[in-house]
């Protein structure tokens, strides 16, 4: 996988000389009208900001996970280093806090600072509603007892480490309140008070050690005169008065002077300046939203996207300690200690910072990497090798949670991955200089370990397991020959641009090229990647190790032969872990750079949107925190646009019929893409050279030739499958249709994407017809995992029940008709329900004279082997549909023409064997208004022993 990714042509003319890929042209047009054009406006910012307003988590409820050592449920706020999550009711109201650097020396793991319990007893059991405010970053509660309100206003400070909570009782009497100061166990700290400010003193966990963290709680309360005493304030709330309650938090690692400085920021607070420090977090919170947006049609998806995003920037900021495994969100002990966890988890947590345009909150992610290298090269030589071994588990200031290699070598190399990307992604010299000495001890160590096979010409990877603990011998671990591959590919580009390591690129060239083949096998009659080439063959424990030289090794993607792109569909097919434990962070971004099926990807990711999330919009596996970040933003980005093999591609796997828009992501050589798609057809392509490299772009409009524009002005057409260019820094180039004028670019770029909805569906399954979204999948999303109950293969092998376009077999009219089958074992609840059609965002819409047509055969022993004789079971089948609700039409209560449940049970026995029955269903007296998402064929029939089988054909919808 050496040449198509690293080779690019450098391109010297800027216009005129536009090389071709396949038949590449450029026209050039007139720009003397260029004086003439007005300057370029961006639109992004206004589009993101009126986006992400939409979105905010809400409770109704207090939170319910809050002490199980990972993701929690609560609200939760935090500026990069600071987190508060909250928890409890209004009248035992806890403010948990954390913070990324409380890493404890004699454990070496995470510690949770301490908390602020909020305590307003004459409100017990009242109403709870409380909002999780994204745009604005802060978390406002609302409490209601009777005629009285106490409501809330919480934010951590995005420019200093502040946490305030304002509060305000409306009705017609005081309520008498607490606030009480604890450390992280919940236990009461060494207090003292001065200037109406109580100081509480905490340390890092129950023992302290040398240059174990310690830090200080500043609080007061302004709006009353305060009463600090012991461990809390006590105070009284009068109706109509504003309360400002503010902590501030110093850790020694931020200052000796941490005591000093977090009382005299609370001691000094007024009342403007706490209105500039909101102001400041407002402009923070606004500027880092501004940089990308999309918009899609799945809200929910969508709302994963800018939650994530939401997360990121409260857990992750330059200059400050990098977060571990849970993000600075510790309400207690944290499993795993809460460290760096090398194998993939830490990676994971910055990969989403990359496409979607915020890379300064990658600022902290090498520092504890670059920290460890002396113990890293001390590791290495302890094990007879050059360079640097890393172990699976490290924390802060080269010190470690877990130092054990568990088998594996490939932990220095994956924490690499992030590096190469990020400089992938930027291009920063600066950035490359930085981070080469580690790259290049972590190469050093991989050109002493390989191994030559001269008989195959290749290097091998020996005794390097592909998941923690695996025995040897373990050879060619997909997952090091992806990140190994990466690694050289990196320290290549880098060295250089840089013009530095002359005598070391031609050796790391020879092994990037040479590296051995990525392992394959056979299983279920695909050929599939397996995880070494000898030990560990297909492991189906929840992981995805046998994608990840897709993701995040970045070795197969869609400019890659159709043979390994199969290879890697087919892989995410049988892995079938879109919400294991372990394979979320990656899977999704893996399968969208194969282009694996989009709707398929698009109903799998609203289910972790949906039943895999918090209201805290936290996706939440077990075993992984922060990671999660992940699974929507780089899972959605790669379908929206792919430019790793720097080859810019927009909507490269996007649902049919699904109108969207994105704007400011970002690509690989310092590229910000915009683009639209509406009605299946992209409308522009805006590119802005941030670095001026050069720049690669598949042809949106296949076979058709572009209008051109150059910071407004009109250069021409160009045509062509790939469109190369020469760019500068700060340049802007608009690509659109023939014919399209800069002004309707400009316009269409300032525009919302439009819903799509669906009229009808009208099919024969025929070739030009509109075909299946999905083949013999069953739909575990709509039916919450339970779309398949003791229903297994009706024979030859096949695994599961089928639901797949046949020709030449049986139709009603044409050729072609959908095929049913499978195989039921005799169970309680057997029933299977297979994904036919999904409309994604253009939802079908019911009108009150919505009709579903179909004709069904269902077949016996007379005219398939694979039915017992007398059974009937093949009639037990009927198209369902899935609204957008949640609701199905089987349990509508709907009837079809004969007064017959449509319910599939219910046409078990009402339908004729071995002949064309026509079913019809009046919708619109059931579900008019709503709107379809989905098409199923559903088999149900509780008991049953042995085969069915069947066609469908001509299924209208309309």
């Amino acid at each position: 996988m050496a040449s198509s990714l690293r080779h690019r042509r450098r391109i010297s003319t800027l216009l005129a000389a536009a090389l071709v890929a396949i038949g590449l042209t450029a026209v050039q047009g007139s720009t003397s009208a260029a004086a003439a054009v007005p300057a370029l406006s961006d639109p992004t910012a206004a589009q993101a900001l009126r986006t992400v307003a939409r979105f905010q988590g809400e409770w109704h409820s207090p939170p319910t996970t809050l002490a199980n050592g990972e993701t929690v449920d609560a609200p939760l706020m935090g500026n990069g280093d600071v987190g508060v999550a909250v928890g409890g009711s209004i009248d035992d109201q806890t403010f948990y806090l954390g913070k990324n650097d409380f890493f404890s020396t004699a454990t070496n793991g995470i510690e949770p600072l301490g908390r602020i319990v909020l305590a307003v007893p004459g409100l017990a059991g009242a109403d709870h509603h409380v909002v999780q405010n994204i745009a604005q970053a802060q978390v406002e509660g609302t409490y209601t007892l009777g005629d009285q309100t106490l409501s809330s206003r919480s934010w951590v400070s995005a420019t200093q480490n502040l946490f305030v909570t304002t509060l305000r009782l409306s009705g017609s009497r005081a309520q008498d309140a607490t606030v009480t100061v604890q450390d992280g166990l919940g236990k009461t700290p060494a207090t003292s008070s001065d200037d109406g400010v109580l100081d509480a003193d905490v340390q890092a966990g129950a023992t302290d050690a040398p240059g174990n963290p310690h830090a200080r709680i500043a609080t007061n309360v302004r709006g009353t005169s305060a009463r600090p005493s012991g461990d809390r304030i006590s105070l009284t709330l009068k109706p109509g008065v504003t309360y400002t309650l503010a902590a501030a938090i110093q850790s020694s690692h931020d200052t000796p002077r941490y005591r000093s400085v977090a009382h005299s920021t609370a001691a000094t607070l007024t009342d403007g300046s706490l209105a500039k420090l909101y102001a400041a977090h407002e402009s923070w919170w606004r500027a880092y939203w501004s940089r990308s947006f999309v918009q899609i049609p799945d809200q929910a998806v969508e709302k994963s996207w800018y939650g994530s995003l939401y997360l990121l920037g409260s857990v992750s900021r330059a200059g400050k300690y990098a977060p571990g495994l849970w993000g600075n969100w510790t309400t207690g002990a944290m499993n795993w200690f809460g460290d760096y966890h090398a194998n993939y988890n830490y990676e994971a947590a910055f990969y989403p910072a990359l496409s979607t345009n915020h890379v300064a909150q990658m600022g902290n992610y090498d520092d504890p990497i670059l920290d460890w290298m002396p113990r890293g090269k001390a590791k290495a030589a302890a094990a007879g090798y050059q360079g640097v071994l890393y172990p699976v588990g490290i924390s802060p200031n080269g010190t470690s949670a877990a130092d054990d290699l568990y088998n594996q070598k490939s932990d220095a190399v994956n924490f690499a991955s992030d590096m190469v990307m990020k400089y992938e992604y930027t291009r920063s010299a600066s950035y490359a200089r930085k981070v080469l000495p580690y790259l290049r001890q972590v190469g050093l160590f991989w050109q002493d370990y390989l191994t030559w096979d001269a008989a195959t010409g290749t290097y091998s990877i020996e005794n390097d397991a592909p998941q923690e603990g695996g025995v040897y011998p373990q050879t060619n671990s997909i997952l090091s020959l992806g990140l190994v591959h990466l690694l050289f590919q990196g320290l290549i580009d880098m060295s250089k641009d840089l013009h530095t390591d002359d005598s070391l690129v031609r050796t790391w060239q020879h092994i990037d090229s040479h590296l051995a083949p990525l392992p394959t096998m056979e299983r279920n009659g695909q050929t599939v990647f397996r995880q070494t080439s000898e030990g560990s063959g297909w492991v189906s424990d929840g992981n995805d190790v046998a994608v990840q030289a897709v993701y995040p090794g970045l070795q197969v993607g869609l400019n890659s032969s159709a043979d390994l792109l199969r290879t890697a569909r087919d892989t995410v097919t049988q892995l079938n872990n879109w919400h294991s434990d372990n394979s979320p962070a990656t899977l999704y971004a893996a399968a969208a750079m194969v282009g694996y099926n989009p709707s398929t990807l698009m109903e799998e990711l609203h289910a972790e949107a949906t039943a895999s999330s918090y209201s805290n919009m936290a996706v939440h596996h077990y075993g992984g925190g922060i990671e999660n970040l992940n699974v929507t933003t780089s899972g959605l980005d790669e379908m929206l646009l792919q430019s790793f093999q720097h080859d810019i591609k927009v909507f490269p796997n996007w649902p049919a019929n699904s109108n969207a828009k994105f704007g400011g992501l970002l690509a690989y050589d310092n590229f910000l893409v915009s683009s639209s798609i509406r009605d299946n057809a992209v409308e522009y392509v805006r590119i802005t050279s941030q670095s001026g490299k050069n720049l690669t772009v598949t042809n949106p409009w296949p076979g058709k030739a572009m209008e051109y524009y150059v910071d407004g002005v009109h250069k021409g057409t160009l045509s062509g499958t790939t469109i190369k260019l020469h760019t500068t820094v700060g340049q802007t180039i608009d690509l659109a249709p023939v014919g399209t004028s800069e002004a309707t670019v400009r316009h269409a770029l300032s525009q919302p994407a439009k819903a799509g909805t669906t009229s009808s569906l009208t099919t024969g399954f025929e070739t030009g017809q509109t075909q299946p979204t999905w083949t013999d999948t069953v739909d575990d999303v709509d039916t919450k995992g339970d779309g398949n109950y003791g229903i297994t293969g009706l024979c030859c092998g096949l695994t599961g029940p089928q639901a797949a376009v046949r020709t030449g077999e049986q139709a009603h009219t044409g050729d072609a008709a959908l095929m049913y089958s499978g195989y039921a074992n005799g169970g309680s609840y057997d029933h299977a329900y297979l994904q036919v059609y999904g409309f994604n965002g253009a939802p079908l819409t019911v009108r009150g004279d919505t009709t579903l047509s179909y004709w069904i055969f269902p077949q016996s022993d007379a005219t398939t082997p694979w039915v017992s004789a007398g059974s009937g079971s093949s009639t037990c089948v009927a198209i369902d549909l899935i609204f957008t609700d949640g609701s199905a039409l089987r349990d509508s209560g709907a009837t079809d023409q004969s007064g017959n449940g449509i319910h599939p049970a219910g046409q078990c026995g009402r339908l004729a064997l071995d002949r064309w029955n026509h079913v019809t269903v009046n919708l619109g007296t059931v579900g008019a208004g709503q709107a379809i998402s989905k098409v199923l064929v559903g088999f149900d029939h509780p008991g049953a022993t042995g085969g069915y089988r069947g066609y469908i054909d001509d299924l209208s919808i309309g």
